[in-house]
C-alpha cells in the first residue's frame, strides 16, 4: 500500500470537483481536502475507472464531497455527491443496525436461533439450527465454510432455489468461534426482521434509517436502482478497457446482505449519525453494540498504517467490520458486486468518516483509503499523549 505522500496543494484536475463546507473545528486538517482531491483523481485516472465519488465527513461536518468522471462509459453525464451507486457488501452495516434496533425494542433476540424467525430454515441437524443463532449469522460467526452457495447466486438462482440447499451445510467449527463470511445465510436475517415485525425489510431500513437521516437518493433493490434518473452504471473490464453492463438482480435478492443503493451525499449522513452525532436516530446504546467486536478474522491487518501497532487486529461485529489498534477501533465495511466497488469507514477517535464509490471493480478504493487513514490515524506516540499513557503493544 501506499507510503504517506509529500504533496503539495494543487488545483483540482479538469476531470474532478471538490466541493468545500464549514469545517466542524479548527483541529480537521484543511490540507487533507486537496491532497486527497489530489489523490482520487490520480488513482481513478490510473486504472482508468470512468466514474466515481467520496464524501469526507469531520464529527458533524460534511468536509467534503467529491466526484470524478462519468456515470457511463460513451455518456457525458457526469458523476456528481448526488449520483447513486450500488452498495454491494456495505449494505449489511444497514442490516446490523436494524438486528440491533429490532433487538433493543423486544422485537426480535439476537441469541435465539435464526430458525425461530426463518422457520423454513432447514439445516444438516436439529442441533445444528438451535446453535446457529441470529448473531452468529449477523457476526460472521456461523461456523459454516465460508460463502456458501454464493456460486448459486451468481448463477441467478433465487432464495426460493438456493434455500433448501442450506441443509447440505456441514460447520468447521462451532457457531460463534471462527469466521466465516455468508452472503446467502447472511441475507435470511431480512426475512428474520421481516417475521418479527409484519413489514417488508426495505420498509424497515427506509422508515428506520434513510428517512431520518434525509438519505434521499437511497433506495433498495434493482427497481430502486433502475428508477434513479441520476445513477452510475455498472463496468466491466473488455478487450479495450472498460465497458457498461447492465445491473443484475442477483444479489439484490439478498437484501440484507447486498440490496442497498445510495449516493456519497447519502453516506455522509449515514457515518455522521455512526459517529454519535444523531442519538436521536442512532442512541448511543445502538452504537454500543454496533461497535462491539466479536469475531476475530484469522488475518493480520495489512496496510501500512497497522504495522505501527504491534497488536492490531480485525474483527467482525454486528453488521461491521472493524480494526482495534491499541485502545482504539476503526469501523469500515467495503464491497464488490457486478461493476461497482463501495467502501465506507469511521473512526470515533479522531471524528472523521470517508465514503468513496466507483463504477468499475478496479480496487482503487483500498488504495484511497490506506492513504487516507496513514494521514488521519494518529502514531501511537501521538495516541500516548492523547490518552496519558502507553497504548498497548505500540511502538
Amino acid at each position: 500500500m501506499n507510503k504517506k505522500y509529500r504533496l503539495q496543494l494543487w488545483i483540482c484536475a479538469a476531470l474532478g470537483w471538490i466541493t468545500s463546507m464549514p469545517q466542524a473545528q479548527a483541529s480537521a486538517d484543511p490540507a487533507l481536502l486537496p491532497q486527497f482531491q489530489q489523490q482520487f483523481n490520480q488513482q481513478l485516472q490510473q486504472a482508468k475507472v470512468p466514474g466515481g465519488a467520496y464524501a469526507i465527513v469531520y464529527k458533524d461536518q460534511v468536509l467534503a464531497l467529491g466526484s470524478y468522471g462519468v456515470r457511463a462509459v460513451g455518456d457525458n453525464a457526469r458523476v456528481n455527491a448526488d449520483t447513486v451507486f450500488r452498495l454491494a457488501s456495505v449494505s449489511k452495516t444497514f442490516a446490523g443496525n436494524i438486528m440491533v434496533q429490532l433487538s433493543q425494542q423486544g422485537r426480535l433476540d439476537l441469541q435465539q436461533p435464526l430458525k425461530a424467525y426463518v422457520p423454513e430454515l432447514q439445516l444438516k441437524t436439529a442441533a445444528i439450527e438451535q446453535k446457529v443463532s441470529v448473531e452468529t449469522i449477523l457476526s460472521q460467526g456461523s461456523g459454516f465454510w465460508a460463502h456458501a452457495f454464493e456460486d448459486l447466486i451468481e448463477a441467478d438462482q433465487t432464495p426460493a432455489q438456493i434455500l433448501p440447499r442450506l441443509a447440505e451445510l456441514a460447520p468447521v467449527c462451532p457457531p460463534g468461534r471462527c469466521y466465516s463470511y455468508q452472503n446467502v445465510l447472511f441475507g435470511l436475517l431480512g426475512r428474520a426482521a421481516e417475521q418479527s415485525t409484519g413489514q417488508p425489510y426495505e420498509t424497515l431500513v427506509s422508515e428506520r434509517v434513510f428517512a431520518p437521516l434525509q438519505m434521499h437518493t437511497a433506495s433498495y433493490g434493482l427497481t430502486g436502482l433502475l428508477a434513479s434518473r441520476n445513477k452510475a452504471l455498472p463496468h466491466q473490464r473488455g478487450g479495450k478497457g472498460w465497458r457498461t453492463v447492465k445491473p443484475k438482480a442477483n444479489f439484490y435478492r439478498f437484501p440484507a446482505a447486498a440490496g442497498v443503493n445510495a449516493s456519497a451525499r447519502d453516506l455522509s449522513q449515514y457515518l455522521i449519525a455512526m459517529l454519535g452525532y444523531r442519538p436521536e436516530v442512532f442512541s448511543p446504546a445502538l452504537l454500543s453494540q454496533l461497535q462491539q467486536p466479536l469475531v476475530k478474522m484469522p488475518v493480520k491487518p495489512r496496510w501500512p498504517v497497522w504495522q505501527q501497532y504491534r497488536n492490531a487486529s480485525a474483527w467482525y461485529g454486528r453488521g461491521w467490520r472493524m480494526v482495534q489498534y491499541g485502545d482504539d477501533k476503526l469501523y469500515y465495511h467495503a464491497g464488490v458486486v457486478d461493476g461497482y466497488r463501495p467502501y465506507i469507514a469511521y473512526s470515533p477517535a479522531t471524528g472523521y468518516g470517508l465514503v468513496l464509490l466507483t463504477n468499475a471493480e478496479a480496487d482503487v478504493t483500498g488504495k484511497l483509503a490506506g492513504w487516507f487513514w496513514q494521514q488521519v490515524l494518529p502514531g501511537p506516540q501521538l495516541a500516548k499523549h492523547k490518552h496519558g499513557a502507553t497504548k498497548k503493544g505500540a511502538r
